[in-house]
């Protein structure tokens, strides 16, 4: 019996759901870092993750989608170097994650002072200070949460980012 074939759409939603797991996971561990060197303690850390989830849930199929594009539009495919893809996840995750990033910050912030000392208030140099730590550790967090993201797909039996720009190019050229 012949195994039946899975729709370009399927695809798709599996790619969405596969691209949320990833960031979701991956942000939960590696956020809580983030957020402690960006000054946040105890329930501010724990707000900002849950925000931070709470945000990538909606955002996760999106970020996998910028990335695609990302690729796409920088000719990066699964021929390229390693350096080279290095390179298009570190300007997808920084066009995409960083100013996110900083309203996950934001939130945090007003709930540690909530909670702290009853202020409603955002504490901008946190927040400025968190996306700038962001953006300086970007080198080494864009690429593992492409990698990382790759690894999920593939596991999912899902086309890679830059295979997936490398068919594109490809299709283009035939046309």
């Amino acid at each position: 019996m012949e195994e039946p074939v899975e729709k370009p759409k399927e695809k798709r939603g599996r790619e969405s759901l596969v691209d949320t797991l990833g960031l979701v996971s991956y942000s939960l561990v590696v956020g809580a870092g983030m957020d402690y060197s960006a000054g946040l303690r105890g329930f501010g850390i724990l707000a900002s993750r849950a925000y931070g989830t709470a945000i990538n849930f909606p955002t996760g199929a999106p970020y996998g989608k910028w990335r695609n594009f990302v690729y796409k539009k920088g000719k990066t495919t699964d021929k390229s170097s390693r350096f080279r893809k290095g390179v298009t996840e570190l300007v997808a995750f920084n066009t995409f994650q960083v100013p996110l990033y900083a309203t996950v910050i934001a939130v945090g912030s007003l709930a540690s002072n909530l909670a702290s000392n009853g202020e409603l208030k955002v504490d901008m140099e946190n927040v400025l200070s968190g996306a700038k730590h962001l953006a300086m550790v970007s080198p080494l967090i864009g690429p593992t949460l492409g990698w990382y993201t790759e690894g999920l797909r593939k596991l999912f039996g899902l086309k890679s980012a830059p295979r997936k720009a490398r068919e594109s190019l490809e299709s283009t050229l035939q046309n």
